[in-house]
């Protein structure tokens, strides 16, 4: 009422001064009274607090173990643990305006370990168990019922690792592992080699041996039915049959001294112990073609596979057999060898253009043994073998042998053989 009356007055004043602008200077001006600022209406409840009046959270420090008296704390800018420390607690506070007497709330959090904030009106807080690693403690605080929009306190911390814990180590074990593996493999090889030496070594004294005594022993007794076959030479017919006897038994004595000699060559020379059959034919056939005349003309046909090393051995005995009848007995001039490999057998074949023969069925009684005796190696393989000829039109030794039956070796196998000799 006092402003609207002061107001009024103000307002009749100014009125007069205008309609007689010659009375302004005679009226004396009224005091002037500021009026008040307009009290500040009381804060509502639940509204935000200013910055200056939420509380700060600060870190007090922390301890090891279960010592959950802030007392024990330990302060510093940064929280060392030793390797296998398993617990750890962190103190922590609110600095607030004084006289604030409002309900403080903490959220702490540890990075790259709590998933979300932990909430909590209590002042510390207590990790178990926890793995090696670096972290960081985070604390924050505010008052009930207010955002979280205050500062965050920091607390970097780093638990050491055990030494089988870090890098290098597994570095270290990684060095050591594969250092114990080449090792290994080293004693191995030498193992094997020194079993392949003795092996070989305990071959050539076989060999030696053979040749020592078991040849000598055989040419003797050559030279001793030799010998005898000459005194019998006198055209009674119990002395000729004796002759022929003794002939027939020199005859053994030459196979079974030629079979002796490929016996000793192969114990000797390891190098021809192998399961590519072309390589230890032509082998073969080379050595044949140094001291023969005969051409010898050696093919082979599709894709070669590996064998077992005792079917090669097996089959380059036919087939040397076969070229040494070839050019002993047929007086061919050219001699073919060819091997042809089919999808499931392998075929062998050995011709010549000599003058053939008539096989006879007791070629053995005849003193002839090359041809029983491809037969039985022939049936060890599980091949079947035939004799094509007739006189006059050459000589054709042909032999079948399935795979499966001589035992094909694993690809593994095919680089294993050529390398231990087996």
């Amino acid at each position: 009422m006092d402003r609207c009356c002061k107001s009024a007055l103000v307002v009749t004043v100014a009125l007069s001064a205008l309609a007689h602008p010659c009375a302004v200077a005679q009226i004396a001006p009224m005091p002037y009274t500021p009026l008040p600022a307009p009290a500040a209406e009381s804060q509502a409840v639940g509204s935000p607090e200013s910055s200056e009046n939420q509380p700060g959270a600060v870190i007090r420090g922390w301890s090891l173990g279960s010592e959950l008296a802030p007392s024990a704390a330990v302060t510093g800018q940064e929280a060392r643990l030793n390797p296998g420390t398993t617990d750890v607690v962190f103190f922590f506070d609110a600095v607030t305006v004084p006289g604030s007497t409002a309900p403080i709330e903490f959220r702490y959090r540890l990075t790259d370990y709590d998933g979300d904030w932990s909430v909590t009106r209590n002042k510390i807080a207590h990790y178990r168990h926890l793995p090696p690693g670096s972290y960081s403690f985070e604390v924050e605080a505010h008052t009930a019922g207010q955002p979280w929009n205050t500062a965050v306190a920091h607390l970097p911390l780093e638990e050491r690792h055990f030494f089988y814990q870090t890098w290098y180590f597994y570095t270290l074990l990684a060095l050591a592992l594969v250092t114990v593996a080449i090792e290994t493999l080293r004693q191995r090889d030498q193992l094997l080699k020194g079993q392949i030496a003795m092996v070989l070594e305990e071959r050539n004294r076989i060999a030696r041996d053979c040749h020592d005594t078991l040849m000598a022993g055989f040419a003797a007794i050559s030279w001793q039915l030799e010998a005898t076959s000459r005194l019998l030479s006198d055209p009674d017919d119990r002395t000729r049959r004796a002759s022929q006897s003794c002939e027939l038994a020199r005859k053994m004595v030459t196979h079974c001294q030629a079979d002796a000699r490929r016996i000793i060559w192969d114990l000797r020379d390891s190098d021809e112990i192998t399961n590519v059959l072309s390589h230890a034919l032509s082998r073969a056939l080379n050595m044949n073609s140094i001291r023969e005349h005969p051409q010898i003309d050696f093919a082979v046909e599709g894709e070669e596979i590996p064998i077992a090393p005792t079917a090669v051995h097996h089959l380059v005995c036919i087939g040397q057999e076969a070229v040494t009848n070839a050019i002993r007995h047929s007086g061919c001039s050219i001699v073919h060898v060819r091997l042809k490999y089919d999808s499931d057998c392998l075929n062998m074949a050995v011709g010549d253009n000599g003058r053939g023969f008539q096989v006879p069925d007791s070629a053995v009684r005849n003193g002839h043994f090359g041809i029983p005796v491809m037969q039985e190696r022939s049936r060890k393989l599980g091949g079947t073998f035939r004799i094509q000829t007739s006189p006059g039109s050459g000589t054709e030794i042909s032999l079948k042998v399935g795979f499966r039956t001589i035992h094909p070796l694993s690809d593994q196998q095919q680089h294993v053989v050529p390398w231990i000799g087996v």
